[in-house]
């Protein structure tokens, strides 16, 4: 007889699952109704904020399609799970028997047992970004986030080898260097998580799901940090007879990157179909399938992972034909956030489909997917069937074109839709400050930039198609109507020198003073950018060897061939400077909920989001530590809010934090007449370790 692991659990925990089940139940119509009805879920650590809408989508094609189904956001019930005291009692007990059997194993285990102590601390952090006042308070704002970071810090230090940093970040199962190990991921998933309560919910979502009797479990994963969780539902799944389908940009990226298709056998543990792009005729062709006894055949974007061979043809969907998406299947009370939000994809592809580093999942032999729009008229009446569950959209295109966003603006105008919205454009000559204006009466509180880098030489290499005469101007007209800026950039393109990414480091600084927010980050090549597939055109030689068991190429290692004063690759300190706001979902983040109902309240400069260092201009400033501290026999232990790194001081380092950030005081320091030394190290080691964040006296 079988032991399951949740009948091992106590009583209080398996009635959390029951709870939840009795809750959706309630709301699904299908939930306990039809045989072969087609069950979409998403799982793992992802936006904790809104709904991810590629399943709003597929439900949609199915309405139209006359197919009974149900969808469920398993993804952020495993948080409401985590987070309930029941469950954090237990893991509060691995980790003290963890401790027990060896003691000098982590440093942060008496950490967490001290933490969890309070088994209701992460609803109360969840309820702060839900409650329409405190949400808008930045002290509770940044104590709540600070509390929910702890999370998938805590999934990192009892998982067996997954290592997660924030609610999208992760490296999962399998991953090595420049791959993710195919028979290494299997075998860690089919080992289990490490941990009994992360192991039962899938296993009672499993016997749950089963005993439904569905034509077919469909599970979208759109971020790495899914993986692991989506094949740990998906491998009890297939082991209990029920068949099992993945897509999403990560799904797609193991068919694209893959050497030889027919490796992609090793995942047929878990999966028996994968959707290698866009999933609105391969779902309605399995529920053809399932439901009513169609023939499967051939079906472009679907691979039989039972029997991988390479797809005949790749498809793209005809975005205008599409049925409406269907918002209606998520509770947003589940959500993290005041207010609900949507996603919403009005066009797909680029029209541009030029860069050189580019390389979404959802396409084959091109940057991304090919430009496709949906008429304004159909927006529309999409968006007006929408508004009934939420009034702010993030548009999540690859980019708007003027003309297009100007078409969409005005036919928001003219149907009176209130609706506040924010989407990703390009740098293009073709907007004028006139048209800015129409984007903002037509509900646009947000516009995100892909600069990549401010040196013209290397956009060149890069093949963007933008000047950077236009930058200031352009981030000007948006900011002067309202529109608050996301700008977007990276350093170590190949070819670029250390003067050319400092140039773009000196004037990300200088746009911070008109733009809400300006991400830099570090270039890397992944295996379907035209770098990678073309390197003797960037002068460069990629590093993979292909030998040794199947694997998903990920990251590659690459070198230049002659020599380049490249900007030192460790050395981050100017950019981490630079970032202003929190790891995503959150505040600050680039087209994120948070962002876009803080731009709601404040839509100019200067933006009161605090940035991971402090400009030399400023005249005063707050310190905020955002750090969890334990002191101990070893010394204290500091864990970054923002990265999850841990540092640990010893002596009169230990006591000099103490004092200063008391009880997670801020800090005012007033530098109108300079830094003495000891200040400057103090902040420089802040910076380094992410341990406070800082905002400018006159925003406070």
């Amino acid at each position: 007889m079988t032991v399951r692991i949740e009948d091992l659990l106590p009583r209080a925990v398996r009635e959390v699952l029951d709870r939840q089940d009795k809750d959706w139940t309630s709301r699904s119509a299908h939930a306990s109704g039809d045989e072969s009805v087609i069950y979409l879920t998403s799982c793992g650590t992802t936006d904790i904020t809104q709904p991810y809408h590629s399943l709003s989508y597929l439900a949609g094609t199915l309405d139209d399609s006359g197919h009974s189904y149900v969808v469920r956001d398993l993804a952020i019930e495993f948080w409401h799970y985590m987070m309930s005291p029941p469950v954090v009692e237990q893991l509060r007990a691995v980790c003290v028997r963890r401790l027990e059997a060896e003691p000098e194993e982590d440093s942060l285990l008496p950490f967490f047992i001290d933490t969890l102590d309070d088994s209701r601390r992460f609803q109360r952090a969840f309820a702060t970004l839900r409650d329409e006042k405190a949400f808008y308070e930045l002290p509770a704002y940044l104590d709540a986030v600070r509390e929910l970071s702890l999370l998938p810090r805590l999934m990192t230090l009892l998982s067996r080898s997954a290592v997660y940093r924030t609610f999208s970040s992760a490296s999962p199962p399998g991953m090595e260097h420049d791959r993710i190990n195919l028979v290494t991921l299997r075998r860690e998933i089919e080992a289990g998580f490490g941990i009994d309560v992360v192991d039962a919910f899938y296993d009672h979502h499993a016997d749950r799901i089963a005993a439904m009797r569905p034509g077919l479990v469909g599970l979208t994963i759109p971020f790495i940090s899914q993986l692991e969780h989506s094949l740990a539902l998906a491998a009890r799944l297939k082991r209990r007879g029920v068949p099992v389908v993945i897509g999403g940009p990560i799904a797609a990226k193991f068919y694209k990157y893959i050497d030889d298709v027919t490796e992609l056998k090793a995942l047929d543990f878990a999966v028996d179909y994968l959707v290698t792009g866009e999933g609105e005729t391969p779902i309605k062709r399995l529920a053809d399938h399932c439901q009513r006894g169609a023939e499967l055949g051939d079906v472009d974007n679907l691979v039989d992972v039972r029997d991988p061979r390479p797809l005949k043809r790749f498809f793209f969907e005809n975005v205008n034909a599409l049925p409406s998406p269907n918002y209606g299947v998520w509770d947003y009370d589940l959500y993290a956030s005041p207010k609900p939000g949507a996603l919403y994809s009005p066009t797909r592809g680029c029209y541009w489909n030029k860069c050189s580093f580019c390389d979404y999942g959802l396409a084959m032999n091109t940057p991304t997917s090919p430009w496709r729009t949906r008429t304004p008229e159909r927006v529309i009446e999409d968006l007006q069937l929408a508004s009934k569950y939420s009034e702010h959209f993030f548009f999540a295109v690859d980019v708007l074109s003027p003309a297009y966003a100007l078409k969409i603006s005005e036919a928001l105008i003219a149907s009176d839709l209130d609706i506040k919205w924010m989407a990703d454009f390009r740098l293009e000559k073709s907007y004028r400050t006139e048209n800015t204006e129409v984007f903002a009466r037509a509900g646009c509180l947000g516009a995100a930039f892909g600069m990549e880098s401010t040196d013209q030489d290397v956009l060149d290499i890069i093949n963007k198609g933008t000047e950077v005469l236009r930058l200031e101007s352009l981030v000007g007209s948006f900011a002067d109507a309202g529109i608050p800026v996301q700008l977007m950039g990276f350093t170590g393109h190949p070819g670029e020198t250390r003067r050319q990414a400092q140039v773009t480091l000196d004037t990300a600084e200088a746009l911070l003073e008109s733009a809400a927010t300006v991400a830099l980050g570090k270039f890397g090549l992944t295996p379907g950018a035209d770098i990678a597939l073309r390197p003797d055109h960037y002068g460069i030689d990629v590093h993979y060897d292909p030998s040794g068991d199947p694997a998903i190429p990920w990251e590659l290692d690459w070198s230049h061939r002659e020599p380049v004063d490249a900007y030192p690759e460790d050395d981050f300190e100017h950019a981490l400077r630079l970032v202003r706001g929190f790891p995503y979902p959150f505040l600050g983040a680039t087209c994120t909920l948070h962002s876009l109902l803080y731009f709601e309240k404040c839509s100019r400069a200067p933006f009161p989001i605090p940035q991971w260092g402090y400009a030399q201009t400023w005249e005063a400033f707050d310190v905020i530590p955002f750090y969890h501290s334990h002191s101990d026999h070893n010394g204290t232990t500091l864990l970054s809010g923002l990265t999850g790194r841990a540092v640990v001081l010893e002596g009169e380092r230990a006591k000099l934090f103490a004092t200063l950030f008391d009880r997670g005081g801020w800090l005012r320091i007033d530098a109108r007449g300079g830094l003495s030394r000891q200040v400057q190290i103090l902040l420089d080691f802040l910076i380094k370790n992410a341990l406070a964040m800082f905002l400018p006296a006159e925003t406070t």
